[in-house]
């Protein structure tokens, strides 16, 4: 990934399960960019993407704290001295985790960036654990090594998409979580620090991913040639894999194993994130519009129509009886210009 870093640093934060006392050891400045933060950067990037875990939501409408206040003063200025402010807003996380006596500290990486033309400002919690080599030297934590990072080190994840978030009149999620917990909910003072709103809901998710499939590039096999002979009978094998699901699950990377390849399980994931169909990676889907998915096929001699399922008893196609009415002056337009070129 073409990756590039504006502002960065890491401040740590040291507690203890079972106890009620914080304190935050800061780095002194922004910190310097070298290969090792562009590394941690774009693995942090790329497991936000794929986590099962990741769900999208949005600032609570009306409202303000500490770190929103300071998050948009930082985006009107992007100075480091303001990067720097707002990621002193740890302050307030601190006075949070010490009423959660199960919470853990770690290591919070706060980073302003771009990939691709897409600036994202994202605050990371990495657990204190081997295969992270965060040591502190003089007065600021840097990353020594990151050879070993993994989904597994990322505890807690804030992500901002710049560019739709600046956006005015685009209710799109722009914010995106990473949460490790067993029940896949975020934690709750994670997510009143950030001042977020309610997760993104099942029928949106379903909406978004039933566009990625109308859309998305058809699978091809090892020639080049792609699999399956129409949009429509790709529409259909994917709303059937997932309707033999009992549980109404939906989860991306797996869809993208079967059709794409065990080497491309993010197809999905990946074609949303790129023309900003945000969804989460794993979700229930909503039956109603699972069901746009499909389109109804019927035939006779001579007549064949293909009807998306939610035209079916719209003001275009109805049926009564033994009638079937399609109302539609381009139908009509293109039939009588093709009818009478004949």
């Amino acid at each position: 990934m073409d990756i590039k870093i504006k502002n960065y640093t890491i401040h740590y934060i040291d507690k203890e399960a079972k106890k009620t006392v914080a304190k935050i050891d800061y780095s002194k400045e922004v910190l310097s960019i070298d290969e090792f933060s562009i590394t941690l950067v774009s693995e942090i990037h790329k497991s936000i993407n794929e986590s099962s875990t990741t769900k999208n939501t949005h600032f609570r409408e009306n409202t303000s704290n500490e770190f929103t206040n300071s998050l948009n003063d930082y985006l009107s200025t992007s100075t480091k001295e303001d990067f720097f402010s707002f990621t002193k807003s740890l302050d307030d996380l601190k006075l949070k985790i010490e009423k959660e006596p199960l919470a853990t500290g770690g290591y919070y990486v706060f980073v302003d960036y771009e990939i691709v033309n897409k600036r994202y400002i994202s605050v990371v919690l990495l657990r204190k654990k081997s295969g992270i080599n965060i040591t502190k030297v003089g007065d600021v934590f840097k990353v020594n090594g990151t050879e070993n990072i993994n989904i597994d080190k990322i505890a807690m994840a804030f992500r901002l998409n710049y560019q739709i978030y600046q956006e005015t009149g685009d209710d799109r999620n722009y914010i995106a979580f990473i949460s490790t917990q067993k029940d896949g909910d975020v934690s709750g003072y994670f997510k009143d620090w950030v001042s977020a709103g309610g997760l993104i809901k099942n029928d949106k998710n379903t909406i978004n991913f039933v566009s990625i499939i109308k859309s998305i590039p058809l699978p091809k096999d090892e020639e080049g040639k792609e699999i399956f002979k129409s949009r429509g009978d790709f529409q259909k094998a994917v709303f059937d894999s997932v309707n033999v699901r009992k549980d109404k699950t939906i989860n991306l990377k797996d869809l993208g194993k079967q059709f794409y390849g065990e080497d491309d399980e993010n197809t999905f994931i990946d074609f949303g994130t790129s023309n900003n169909m945000i969804l989460d990676s794993e979700f229930k889907r909503d039956s109603e519009k699972w069901r746009t998915l499909v389109t109804i096929r019927a035939h006779i001699p001579g007549i064949e129509i293909n009807v998306d399922y939610n035209k079916i008893n719209s003001e275009e196609f109805s049926t009564n009886g033994e009638v079937l009415t399609i109302k539609s002056k381009l139908l009509v337009d293109q039939i009588v210009k093709q009818y009478g070129n004949r």
